[in-house]
């Protein structure tokens, strides 16, 4: 799978559509059955698939970042400043005056 939100996702709900299937087996009531495996299913995506979450904030502030910026113009312009030096490129002129 490509990305970490679409495998978070599949074993979501994958655990949700067995836990509601046994619970049916079990002759629960289906609307029992339905909130239990929900909380189930919750519970156990909170204390196991930590991993997954962190990977999905990380591209999440990754593209919000690439498309947005910091929210901070000057900073976004020493940013491409620096990485303009880093590269080995020369910076574009400074006016002068200032």
């Amino acid at each position: 799978m490509k990305s970490a939100w679409v495998k978070y996702t599949v074993i979501r709900l994958g655990l949700f559509i067995g836990l509601c299937i046994v619970f049916g087996l079990l002759a629960m009531p289906w609307l029992a059955a339905v909130l239990l495996a929900g909380m189930l299913s919750f519970a156990y995506s909170l204390l196991f698939l930590n991993g997954l979450r962190d990977q999905i904030s990380k591209e999440i502030f990754a593209k919000r970042e690439n498309t947005l910026g910091s929210g901070d113009p000057e900073s976004d312009l020493e940013n491409k400043l620096v990485d303009l030096e880093v590269k080995g490129k020369k910076t574009p002129a400074k006016p002068k005056g200032k």
